[in-house]
């Protein structure tokens, strides 16, 4: 039993600024403060007695080094606490009603953006505000006893956010459905639909039962973005002095943020990449000054020395939150991918310069936009007589080479695992199979929740047996095309992925995109049919992400103290709520809007261009595979650097294995690949932001302001996040068009006209809007 903690947790000099110490005096005290359902998820035999719980403090307490590792993993004991009160009650009334109207909420919103022409996306930290304060108000209004057991603590708290997170997640399943009736003739009956969406997300779940012990429970797996909630959940609930001015500050700097941001999310949108270089040479109308420079609007250049000022956009990499390691990895991936894509261009390689410099489009050998429907038959296959006539579809060079690095990223994250942690992975492979009470995973976090009944392996085996088979059914079935030894393929290619994407998440911030490589494979072994592509990369890829999603909630509820079975309820039942709502959102919008999603630019209200994008890509995987990147084809190195990335790795590690102190051991090759291509997608600025914020909080604040950065580093990215998703959703609802008629910022200086003028918002030139050039 945990008890005693105020003596070796919270007043001890250097116990974290979010720790609450919880007391209790035994096991059947503890149980019997408890409603019927928290009391299933104890396990009294497996309380920690006082001396255990002593010793493991004073391990955490050991880790308490004022400089912070440069992988990240010391920061933990700076931000978890050790103390729990399993008396606090979990599962209960307010959760279910919070729980269930935020998911509500959060899934219909997260579904219904996909078809608006206005981004909108909801977070983890406005879903922690919103259930913070609705969760104070019942617990203040609702009459005691089983309806409102007393104060609103942090367990219900991280629990309702797990619950709404999982909720908000738009399955690709909603894509697939919405793509069959709008570009295939096809309106899947309601149950079948339906069916494919939970099957696609809980064959995902099942995958995460396989990899707690290896991408949970051990110390190194700590999920560096999990821990800024943490420290929230933390300050915003305990009741001591540091933690309410910890509390204060965050709400603070929230509202500063929230003021800020209405600048360049709606009146000043210069602000998301200001070019020095652009504005100095405005006069000089260059191309090349563009390509090199601009980066405030997708691609418009690769950004190079471009400052960016929103921090909607800079959050797209949670820069605070990233260890300096992964921010070494990201800056020289970076610096690769400036100077290859130039080179790339101005050589043209792959012959780039028929196509725009930037961009993931498709293209005919003439430069158009590539006519897909010309070479599709009535079954939506490939006509590969008229292919003959039109040519294959061609893409940028930035592209190709974008392509050629995320494939080098999957298996070169691959090697680097089992170089750097095949010990681990095996380790965590017999200790999922081992009897209850004999893992050797010594992690004084993982050793505390031994009180609380786990989930079984055979349930998550069950779960994956259970919709595997429902998801092979409804392929089958729904006349998708694709056999059911590809289904299986499918799978098991999932599964693999989950070990790489899932170890490079919880170890660097950062995952890998495996979809692209799952299209191809799927490509390649089913040629010529679009379907079936789609149903393999649902299966293939969006199994695997929704494994580590759940993963990532699985160590917030270790990190939070959560009972594991109420923590995998929660997805549970966030799950199915987010599954029917986008399905039956999905069907409604496409329904009633059907001639609009079809159209290239959409309305104010609606807009295909996500769905539209979805089917490009099956035409391309699933039609041209062979055609397009198989030997001897134009873009062959695109298959041979999946082989290529076995290998990169093991330089580094050779070099490290000799010389251990310069540090080659930072280098990640499966980071490093990623954003080498990265440069070709989205705004640019957004990189160069990243590296500058990077190096001053986990370079210079780390290594010179310790007791700073400890301090306040992950409140205050939180406080930032809070405060730009609240703006981004006030923006969106009063003045974007959400609601009602858009209301455009008047153009002044800091907002030119972008729509005629001949210069992007970053006053870099826009050739293609002028029209005397």
């Amino acid at each position: 039993m945990i008890k005693g903690n105020d003596s070796v947790g919270e007043n001890a000099p250097n116990a974290p600024v979010s720790v609450g110490a919880e007391n209790s005096s035994s096991p059947a005290a503890e149980k019997g403060s408890l409603s019927f359902l928290d009391k299933l998820l104890l396990d009294s035999d497996e309380f920690i007695n006082d001396n255990d719980f002593s010793k493991l403090e004073a391990e955490r307490l050991e880790h308490l080094v004022d400089q912070v590792d440069d992988f990240g993993v010391e920061m933990v004991s700076r931000v978890v606490t050790l103390s729990d009160d399993a008396g606090m009650p979990v599962i209960t009334f307010r959760y279910f009603l919070i729980a269930t109207l935020l998911s509500l909420f959060a899934a219909f919103l997260g579904q219904i953006y996909y078809f608006k022409p206005q981004g909108l996306s909801i977070s983890a930290f406005f879903l922690i505000i919103f259930s913070f304060f609705f969760g104070k108000l019942l617990a203040a209004i609702l009459p005691k006893g089983i309806l409102n057991p007393g104060a609103f603590n942090k367990k219900e708290h991280a629990l309702i956010v797990i619950t709404a997170t999982t909720a908000s997640i738009a399955p690709l399943a909603s894509e697939l459905i919405a793509a069959m009736e709008l570009f295939y003739d096809t309106q899947l009956p309601a149950w079948l639909g339906f069916l494919i969406v939970l099957s696609s997300q809980f064959v995902g779940y099942g995958f995460a039962g396989f990899f707690r012990e290896i991408l949970v429970f051990p110390k190194e797996t700590f999920y560096p973005t999990v821990l800024a909630q943490v420290s929230v959940y933390e300050n915003l609930h305990n009741g001591d002095g540091l933690s309410k001015k910890m509390a204060r500050y965050f709400f603070i700097v929230a509202g500063c943020v929230f003021c800020y941001e209405w600048l360049p999310q709606y009146m000043a949108p210069t602000l998301i990449g200001i070019s020095i270089v652009c504005l100095s040479t405005k006069s000089l109308k260059s191309t090349v000054v563009t390509m090199l420079f601009g980066g405030s609007n997708a691609y418009e250049g690769l950004g190079l020395f471009s400052f960016c000022f929103d921090w909607n956009t800079l959050s797209g990499f949670t820069p605070m939150l990233l260890p300096w390691s992964t921010i070494v990895n990201l800056s020289i991936g970076v610096a690769v991918g400036i100077i290859a894509l130039p080179l790339i261009w101005f050589n043209n390689v792959w012959n780039a310069q028929s196509y725009p410099f930037l961009g993931l489009g498709i293209y005919s050998p003439g430069g158009e936009t590539y006519n897909q429907t010309a070479v599709l038959d009535s079954s939506n296959n490939v006509n590969f007589t008229a292919v003959e006539e039109v040519g294959l579809p061609g893409l940028t060079g930035s592209y190709i080479f974008y392509l050629v690095m995320s494939n080098m990223a999957i298996t070169a994250g691959f090697t680097h695992i089992m170089l750097y942690h095949g010990k681990d992975v095996f380790t965590g492979i017999k200790n999922t199979f081992a009897k209850k009470g004999s893992s050797t995973n010594m992690d004084p976090y993982y050793l505390v929740m031994r009180k609380y009944k786990e989930v079984s392996v055979s349930v998550y085996i069950g779960l994956f047996i259970l919709f595997a088979a429902i998801g092979l059914f409804v392929t089958v079935y729904s006349g998708s095309g694709l056999d059911w030894y590809l289904f299986i393929l499918a799978i098991a290619l999932s599964g693999a992925l989950v070990l790489v994407d899932g170890f490079i998440t919880a170890t660097t911030g950062l995952g890998v995109l495996a979809g692209q490589l799952v299209q191809m494979i799927g490509g390649f072994i089913k040629p010529g049919a679009p379907v079936a592509n789609m149903y393999f990369t649902l299966f293939g890829s969006n199994s695997c992400y929704q494994a580590v999603y759940m993963l990532t909630d699985l160590k917030t509820g270790q990190y939070m103290k959560l009972p594991p079975r109420a923590t995998f309820f929660a997805q549970m039942y966030g799950a199915f709520i987010g599954a029917v709502t986008s399905y039956f959102v999905t069907t409604s919008i496409v329904s009633n809007n059907f001639d609009v999603l079809l159209s290239l630019y959409g309305n104010t209200q609606w807009n295909g261009g996500g769905v539209q994008n979805y089917n490009s890509n099956a035409i391309t995987w699933g039609g041209f595979a062979q055609q397009m990147y198989g030997p001897g084809a134009p873009y062959s190195l695109v298959l041979y650097s999946f082989v290529i990335g076995f290998f990169i790795p093991i330089p580094a590690f050779v070099l490290h294995k000799y010389f251990p102190k310069v540090g080659f051991n930072l280098v990640n090759l499966a980071i490093l690949a990623e954003f080498c291509g990265m440069m070709c997608t989205g705004i640019a600025s957004l990189y160069f932001g990243t590296i500058l914020i990077g190096c001053f909080t986990q370079f210079y604040m780390r290594r010179y302001h310790p007791n700073v950065f400890n301090k306040y580093q992950y409140i205050t990215s939180a406080a930032f996040d809070a405060g730009n998703q609240w703006c981004a959703l006030f923006v969106a609802l009063i003045v974007g068009g959400a609601v009602g008629t858009a209301i455009p910022f008047p153009k002044w200086a800091l907002n030119p006209d972008t729509t005629y003028g001949i210069y992007f918002s970053d006053y870099c030139y826009n050739a293609a809007n002028d029209i005397g050039n």
